[in-house]
């Protein structure tokens, strides 16, 4: 009996202890605060964007850069701007206007007034400062060529804006679509094995530059040029003076011998050989092409081309001379390939 009594009365027990033990009570009220924990480590500081800025935009930096711009080309851009800066097709690279809407992504037709390319130009993007670039650039995309939108070229750095504007407009082929050409008032059928020069403003145009360094747009096998590995701004704005480099755009020379040419004792002078030697290959094309009917020359010595019908092999000349004289480098942009250019139209030309 007294173990049932006892086994009952654990039993009671552990119920009680179960209850007491899962049920809770109302929460008290909240105990005083602690102390304070240490503060932990300061982060790094971040960049001074203030700073930043005054890299391109204090007094003493924005005054040389304006200075610079002001002697060169594309602040002074003459009939290039007051005769295409508003034209269809012109305006993207003559007026800073159709520039901007173009790398923007639309054709602006409607500039009654049209005004030279201006920093905003060219550096009105500050979007691209998150990437890895040091300058605002309006576009550093791999440029589409205007001769072949379905090609591109890509000189992976800020040139791309450069080649923007600076490709060709057209090729050679161009002119083999031109049947007829007036000549004398009477429009004149171009025949088998012919070619028609329909203006006197045939070539690729005044912008040939980015495709020559990539041996394009000549007759003659296609050689790219080591300057197309380095790009434009490393020599056409390295360290300037008061009127070479920088924002003048005009290479100073002096700059070739630090980057690339430090075998060169007298930069001037190997460049002014090199210059003189092209030239006179170039002029010596030019005469054969004046007669061959290619060509004119004006009393001052400049040459322009004959609306005229040539021969395959005149035109093929005559191409090539358009090339390297609106490239307007004189071999620099890509020696070996004015060389293949200059070969090729001597030989068409028979000197």
């Amino acid at each position: 009996m007294s173990k049932k009594i006892n086994l009952f009365a654990i039993l009671v027990l552990s119920l009680m202890v179960m209850f007491t033990v899962s049920c809770e009570g109302p929460a008290g009220a909240d105990g005083i605060a602690g102390a304070d924990g240490a503060d932990g480590a300061d982060g790094a500081d971040g960049v001074d964007a203030n700073s930043n800025c005054l890299d391109c935009h204090s007094a003493d930096r924005w005054d040389g850069i304006e200075g610079l711009y002001a002697i060169s080309g594309h602040a002074n851009p003459g009939r290039g701007l007051t005769y295409a800066g508003a034209l269809d097709g012109c305006a993207r690279c003559h007026s800073g206007q159709g520039f901007t809407d173009f790398v923007a992504g639309y054709t602006r037709t409607d500039i009654d007034e049209a005004s030279a390319l201006s920093c905003e130009s060219c550096h009105g993007n500050h979007g691209v400062l998150e990437g890895d670039v040091d300058a605002p650039m309006a576009t550093t995309d791999p440029v589409v060529l205007i001769v072949d939108p379905t090609m591109s070229i890509d000189l992976a750095s800020t040139s791309n804006l450069c080649g923007t504007c600076h490709n060709s407009r057209r090729n050679g082929d161009y002119y083999a679509t031109v049947d007829s050409v007036e000549i004398d008032g009477v429009m004149t059928e171009v025949g088998d094995g012919m070619m028609g020069i329909s203006s006197t403003h045939a070539g690729p145009h005044y912008s040939a530059q980015l495709n020559t360094m990539k041996g394009l747009g000549g007759y003659g096998a296609s050689s790219e040029s080591t300057h197309a590995t380095v790009g434009c701004v490393s020599c056409h704005m390295g360290e300037s003076t008061d009127t070479q480099g920088g924002h003048t755009f005009d290479p100073n020379l002096a700059n070739c011998t630090v980057a690339c040419h430090s075998s060169v004792t007298d930069i001037e002078a190997f460049a002014t050989e090199k210059h003189d030697a092209t030239k006179a290959r170039m002029d010596a094309i030019a005469d054969a092409l004046v007669t061959a009917g290619a060509l004119s020359v004006d009393d001052d010595g400049h040459y322009s081309p004959a609306v005229s019908i040539v021969t395959d092999d005149v035109f093929e000349a005559f191409w090539n001379y358009r090339v390297m004289y609106q490239d307007h480098s004189y071999g620099v942009h890509n020696p070996g390939y004015y060389n293949t250019m200059l070969t090729t139209a001597e030989a068409k030309l028979g000197l």
